[in-house]
């Protein structure tokens, strides 16, 4: 950054009634402009360039640096040995400047408004669970993204970080590309707090036991097609389903031509027979939804409108989104991790 953006960018006063002493800086932008440019830059950053993001950031002034710092301690990663340094040092510091320690009320009441996002690797093993959940004492909403294919990882988690913690409302789980007989091993605890929960991608024998650890979810989105049929008992709590069904890209040939085709994946679901099973009927005088997020140029028109009308019957709200490209493809590691519209 030149020196004359710099001095362009730090001419605002923000008041001391709004900021800590020691950010008594001019500044150009409004404090709020500046957060959402911290907070945006901060959670699209990957493991190779965030940290050098934080360096440079925190050169610009003081006022910057206090932001980024707020945004780093409500945004967390921990995705690496080194985020797990980092942040090992910064929520020190920040508890060290209130009086407080690890593990005290102070850190778990902090800790309450922080969106987690975890990536495990058992294979070079960066750092374990329990040091992580020694940081995050309690949470708004974590996304846990399991990136290799290790069968007891999930039964390990589910006790160490997703347990005990009343602020943990939003859920985001994710498995890597798995067989369709791949189970994998449950714990015997059972997460409370939640009530909304993603899943884009999940381990296909085990998603009934997966939904069973957390029986109070009123919003559920899924992103692998399975026979839903098989899972209403577990969605007893449900009142708003997500279910996302992209284009099944393929190729063929015709005639000595190849050619691409994008079959609509909203059949795979087998919505008909769950909801002849009961999907999303419920005892309360709750209308429940059902969304569709498929694809633009899906030629099932004929099949969305005859599930529209079997919901109708059923006193359920129904909405298809045309929300996908043909060319659609997910990624391994479902990036996309601060989705909070993911169950709207």
């Amino acid at each position: 950054m030149t020196s004359r953006l710099r001095s362009i960018l730090f001419r605002f006063r923000k008041s001391r009634n709004e900021l800590p002493d020691n950010c008594y800086v001019k500044s150009a932008l409004p404090y709020e402009l500046i957060e959402a440019i911290v907070r945006e830059a901060w959670t699209a950053t990957d493991i190779q360039t965030r940290w050098q993001l934080f360096r440079a950031i925190s050169t610009l002034s003081r006022l910057w640096r206090a932001v980024l710092i707020d945004v780093a301690l409500r945004h967390v990663f921990f995705e690496s040995t080194l985020d797990l340094m980092a942040y090992r040092s910064l929520i020190a510091r920040h508890l060290i400047l209130n009086g407080a320690e690890i593990g005290d009320d102070f850190h778990r009441s902090f800790a309450k408004h922080i969106c987690v996002s975890l990536s495990i690797d058992s294979v070079s093993k960066p750092f374990e669970v329990s040091q992580v959940a020694e940081l995050i004492p309690n949470a708004r909403f974590i996304s846990l993204s399991i990136l290799v294919d290790r069968r007891y990882l999930f039964s390990s988690i589910v006790p160490h970080l997703l347990t005990d913690r009343p602020s943990l409302t939003h859920l985001r789980l994710c498995w890597p590309p798995l067989e369709r007989s791949y189970s994998c091993s449950m714990p015997s605890a059972v997460v409370t707090s939640v009530t909304h929960l993603h899943i884009p991608r999940h381990p296909y024998a085990s998603l009934n036991a997966v939904l069973a650890l957390f029986p109070f979810v009123t919003h559920l989105r899924l992103g692998t097609p399975c026979f839903l049929k098989n899972l209403v008992p577990y969605m007893a709590a449900v009142q708003v389903l997500v279910l996302d069904s992209p284009p099944n890209y393929n190729t063929h040939t015709s005639n000595g031509i190849a050619g691409r085709a994008f079959p609509s994946s909203v059949p795979l679901w087998n919505v008909w027979d769950a909801l002849e099973y009961g999907l999303l009927r419920t005892q309360k005088a709750i209308r429940t939804r059902l969304i569709i997020n498929a694809g633009v140029d899906d030629s099932d028109e004929h099949t969305v409108h005859e599930l529209a009308m079997s919901c109708r019957d059923r006193g359920i709200q129904f909405e298809c989104r045309r929300v996908y490209d043909a060319y659609h493809l997910k990624s391994v590691s479902e990036v996309d991790r601060w989705n909070f519209g993911a169950w709207l």
